[in-house]
C-alpha cells in the first residue's frame, strides 16, 4: 500500500468528479464565463426598460423577477455543463464541440446585448 496515493482521488471515483480535473476544464470554464456575462448583460438591460425576448427566460422573469431569471439561466447552463462532462466520457470530441457550439450561439447574444446596452448608454 502505497502512502503517496491514499490521498488522491482514483480516475473513477466520485473524488475525482469533485476534486479532480474535469475533461474539458477549460472550455467548460469559458462556457460558464460568457453565460455570466449574458445573465449580466440581460440584467442591465431590463433595468434599462428592454424586454426579455426568449419566452422560456421571460416565463422566469415574470413570474419570479431577476431572481427567477437568474435561477433559470444558471441551471440551464448547469444543465448544458453535465451532460457535456457525460459525453465527455464517451466522445471527447463531441463534449468539446457541445461546449464550443454553446459558447458560440451565447456569444453572440452577449455581443449583441453589449451593443444594445452600449447605444443606450451613447
Amino acid at each position: 500500500m502505497s502512502l503517496e496515493n491514499d490521498h488522491e482521488p482514483s480516475k473513477g471515483s466520485w473524488l475525482s468528479l469533485l476534486f479532480g480535473q474535469l475533461p474539458l476544464q477549460n472550455e467548460t470554464s469559458i462556457f460558464i464565463l460568457v453565460n455570466v456575462l449574458d445573465i449580466y448583460l440581460t440584467y442591465l438591460l431590463l433595468n434599462i426598460g428592454g424586454d426579455e425576448t426568449n419566452p422560456i427566460a421571460n416565463y422566469f422573469f415574470r413570474r419570479w423577477n431577476i431572481q427567477g431569471l437568474v435561477a433559470f439561466k444558471m441551471c440551464s447552463v448547469a444543465a448544458v455543463t453535465v451532460v457535456a462532462q457525460i459525453v465527455a466520457k464517451k466522445n471527447m470530441r463531441r463534449a468539446k464541440q457541445l461546449l464550443t457550439i454553446g459558447t458560440i450561439i451565447v456569444s453572440i447574444v452577449v455581443v449583441y446585448s453589449a451593443t444594445l446596452v452600449y447605444r443606450h448608454f451613447r
